[in-house]
């Protein structure tokens, strides 16, 4: 047996949910190779590195590998960058050192393969950052190579940088070296030079770039094509929808084998260019989904009422086996005169009131302002909700008890593939607080729709807000739905007590948000 390739990554708990995704799409796509997974631990919570050693085979919590200017106040994921040239004293025994960002996905072997094959007949294997479909060769390369200069200048002094700056880019997020390839102390060289001048998120990435273009290692260097590495900050690629897979944005539309969210690209949902024409909202995680939403819509049935200014969503056709309470019967809030709206239920549990047409209405109108965002929805067996959300174009965690029955499960299920968007909710048959815990791993959310737990949850409805609160953005936005029970009420209150801002929509069973 040959001797082993070691993938290595790196990460911390900010960047854990992308790491996540990293580390499962290389497990997929290279089981049962001889290859081990090494991780550095830059900061990782207890039940994320617990997670790490689950999978992986070898887990370094790295020193710093050199010193610099202000390392003892520099942020831990630095040493993420500064160790990659000493991977070989790190994990030692490996053939070949394939390492990948943790905002990268593998999403099929084809480049791996290239990278591997070009690191043991050269020594190392690297990406430029050309390509036909970037936007950054035509007409935007005078910014790049004046802002390239100010990067080379501040790391090896002026003369060096006006050698470099036209030089392509070697993106050192992704590469294979083999332990034998003269780069490795180049490399080490080169970035114990530049350090000692300052550092920042690329210095070692251009002490790589040093050590190719001017240690005389260039021939000993195998460049691969852009779909090995694609850079999304470089341009997004196209999505071809027959195929369900990311291609280059140009013919003949090879398809990209890793996926890179460089950048500031990295928002879970984005607009993608269709090979056939147009844009396709896609979900950026692993594995990347397309999602297809739609807007259904229609004249409103008697008893239904949207607020002005509202865009109307009739999603009728998707839940055939939703409808009004019993028929001629309105929910009326008594507190508002003239409001009596047309109840929502499912048949196969009529006792539990779905949002109105007006408060879905508001649901969904406020959930386009988190487009491309993270929303946790608690208490939603139907869908109903789940729905529009999605419709909105946000990414969806689901969770309820109630979705371990087939029928709730299928329900949900069968409306959101209706729709399209079926790609942009996970749903999670539990509910509770740590149920909550469990599922955020170190994320976020930007957005909570909250209907609660039932009495049958045996779930104490405001600690399982208080965990949503606790795994909220800083700008995110909490819809309390049913402020006509008691138990949501006082979920409000506490939050308006714990330095949220609060409001309340007058609709028939009044809707909370902060």
């Amino acid at each position: 047996m040959s001797q082993p390739v070691y993938l290595v990554t790196a990460s911390d708990a900010r960047y854990f949910e992308l790491f996540r995704g990293a580390i499962e799409s290389v497990v997929d796509v290279l089981a049962h190779e001889n290859t081990h997974l090494c991780v550095l631990d830059l900061g990782l919570t207890l039940p994320q590195r617990r997670w790490v050693d689950s999978i992986a085979r070898l887990v370094v919590s790295p020193d710093w590998p050199l010193d610099f200017p202000g390392r003892d106040a520099a942020a831990s994921w630095l040493k993420g960058l500064l160790v990659r040239p000493f991977l070989r004293d790190l994990f030692p025994g490996a053939e070949v050192y394939f390492w990948f960002d943790a905002d990268t996905m593998m999403l099929d072997r084809r480049g791996f393969d290239l990278f591997i094959l070009g690191a043991r007949r050269r020594g190392l294997a690297i990406v430029p950052e050309i390509d036909r479909g970037s936007g950054n060769q035509y007409g935007n390369l005078p910014l790049i190579w004046k802002e390239t200069e100010r990067w080379y200048t501040d790391a090896f002094g002026q003369e060096t940088a006006r050698i470099l700056r036209g030089f392509p880019m070697l993106n050192a997020g992704v590469f294979a070296m083999h332990r034998d390839a003269p780069h490795w102390e180049s490399w080490q060289q080169a970035l114990t030079h530049a350090a000692a001048r300052g550092i920042n998120m690329v210095t070692d990435q251009l002490a790589l770039n040093y050590a190719v273009y001017l240690c005389r290692n260039f021939d000993r260097t195998d460049l691969l094509p852009a779909w090995c590495n694609w850079v999304c900050n470089m341009c997004l690629p196209a999505w071809d929808i027959a195929n369900d897979r990311f291609t280059e944005t140009c013919l003949p539309h090879v398809p990209i084998s890793i996926l890179h969210l460089t950048g500031a690209a990295k928002g879970e949902f984005a607009l993608a260019a269709g090979v056939a024409g147009g844009f396709v909202p896609v979900r950026m995680r692993y594995p990347p989904t397309y999602c297809t939403p739609k807007l259904p819509n229609g004249p409103l049935l008697p008893g239904d009422y949207v607020s002005p200014g509202m865009a109307t969503v009739m999603p009728d056709a998707c839940f055939p086996t939703i409808t009004s309470g019993l028929p001629g019967i309105f929910t009326q809030n008594t507190q508002v005169p003239a409001t009596a709206h047309r109840c929502y239920v499912d048949q196969a549990a009529p006792t539990r009131k779905l949002p109105n047409r007006d408060e879905a209405a508001i649901i969904y109108n406020t959930a386009q302002r988190f487009r491309g965002s993270r929303a946790l929805i608690v208490g939603d067996s139907r869908g109903w909700s789940a729905f529009h959300l999605a419709l909105a174009g946000v990414s969806l965690d689901v969770v309820d008890s109630a979705l371990s029955d087939e029928y709730a499960r299928s329900t949900m299920d069968a409306a959101l593939t209706d729709a399209g968007v079926r790609g942009l909710a996970n749903l999670v048959a539990a509910q509770g607080p740590n149920t909550i815990n469990d599922l955020a791993r170190g994320r976020k959310w930007s957005l909570f729709l909250w209907h609660g737990a039932g009495p049958e949850h045996h779930c104490d409805p405001l600690q399982q807000l208080q965990r949503c609160a606790q795994h909220a953005e800083s700008n995110a936005l909490m819809i309390v739905v049913g402020l006509d029970e008691s138990a949501h009420a006082e979920t409000l209150t506490w939050l308006q007590r714990h330095g949220w801002k609060v409001c309340v929509y007058r609709t028939a069973r009044f809707l909370g948000v902060a």
